[in-house]
């Protein structure tokens, strides 16, 4: 490797890293709330630190651009104020044989970034959850008494009595959905129990409603009074899986989103191809398919952003006049600021397939034409 190279990609990666681990202990601090929520649930010492560190590949999509685009920065600023730039094209190095080994590690690190995207994120965030399903499938009482947790995936539930977490509730509501007709269940009792095998209720009382006839215009309902109910841990808790757990986009690695994507595009044609074709089913199956696309081009998005970040980064860090100016910083902060909104903008326009490829691909066109624009120009000797 030629003494230029070895000594920009050590500079650049020197700093690259630091900012790295800085960014990755900084935004840790901002998931405390969640691993908090898990250590709640009674996990040992082991789980919680195999959940905190389950929570690294999740954040270093995030981390990697921003410190490319600040490593890049921090170095062809001081190149240019120790004049060290000026002192190799002196010597005969075009622009481009000095950025070269800088944009080289920038590729290699999108590479990277996407891998960890698309492969170890979704896994880590798939353990995660994994590991929480489970944690309540030992003891659904804890599920049951995180309020936010009941009120987010369709719950209600409240203690008007006494309670310890894990163990017991007294002088409880519970209010769920009814999954095969569009009404609600209610149960009341005065005191639960979880023990490692059972779940014990005392004094309970459920009103469901029944589903009615189709010639039938009157609710049928039934009340149960029950002294002492046990169930099974396992079904209860299976229960609640079923409301809780819901297997997203981003819990499925590449290989296993492009066999969703087939399968529903599968779905779609013979739905399309089909006599009597539903247009609620294609209009469901081809969200989904535009979903899996929007995934695909996101995971993408964020792989280009540290070489496009680093290009910029480059492009208005450097600085050739004689008197130092905070420019380039403001044309980064905006650029920076534009990209961010288009692609939280894209996730909201998740069932837009041409919207959302626009607010992830666009961004970074924008700024790699305004990086090679400048460039062109510092090449020629303006600013």
């Amino acid at each position: 490797m030629p003494l230029l190279w070895r000594y920009l990609l050590y500079q650049f990666l020197k700093v690259f890293t630091l900012c790295a681990v800085a960014f990755v202990v900084i935004l840790m601090t901002m998931r405390l709330d969640e691993i908090a929520h898990f250590a709640t649930l009674g996990p040992e010492g082991f789980n919680i630190l195999w959940f905190t560190l389950q929570q690294v590949p999740y954040i270093l999509p995030i981390a990697l651009p921003t410190s490319a685009l600040i490593s890049a920065i921090l170095l062809v600023q001081g190149l240019s104020k120790s004049h060290e730039l000026m002192a190799m094209r002196a010597c005969g190095f075009s622009l481009r044989d000095i950025l070269m080994p800088i944009l080289s590690a920038a590729l290699f690190l999108s590479a990277l970034n996407f891998y960890i995207v698309s492969e170890l994120s979704t896994t880590s965030h798939l353990n995660a959850g994994l590991i929480k399903t489970q944690l309540r499938s030992i003891n659904p009482l804890i599920v049951l008494q995180s309020k936010h947790l009941m009120l987010t995936k369709g719950f209600y539930f409240d203690t008007l009595g006494p309670s310890k977490i894990g163990e017991m509730a007294q002088d409880i509501v519970l209010i769920s959905r009814n999954t095969h007709h569009d009404r609600l269940n209610l149960m009341v009792a005065k005191k639960l129990q979880a023990s490692p095998i059972s779940f014990v209720g005392h004094q309970v009382s459920l009103l469901t409603s029944l589903k009615a006839k189709k010639d039938e215009f009157r609710e049928n309902i039934m009340l149960e009074n029950i002294n002492e109910a046990t169930t099974g841990l396992k079904d209860f808790s299976q229960m609640l899986a079923n409301k809780i757990w819901i297997l997203n986009n981003d819990h499925l690695s590449l290989p296993l989103l492009m066999a969703k994507l087939h399968n529903e595009s599968q779905i779609l044609k013979e739905v399309r191809l089909s006599v009597l074709s539903d247009n609620v089913k294609i209009k469901q199956s081809l969200q989904t398919c535009h979903r899996c696309y929007l995934e695909i081009i996101r995971r993408i998005s964020i792989a280009i952003s540290v070489f496009s970040f680093t290009l910029m980064g480059i492009a208005f860090g450097i600085n050739i006049s004689r008197n130092s100016s905070n420019r380039g910083i403001i044309y980064v902060v905006l650029l920076g600021a534009m990209f961010l909104i288009a692609f939280f903008g894209a996730k909201e326009a998740d069932y837009n397939l041409i919207l959302g490829s626009m607010l992830y691909i666009l961004p970074h066109v924008i700024i790699i034409a305004a990086s090679l624009w400048m460039l062109k120009r510092i090449n020629h000797g303006l600013e």
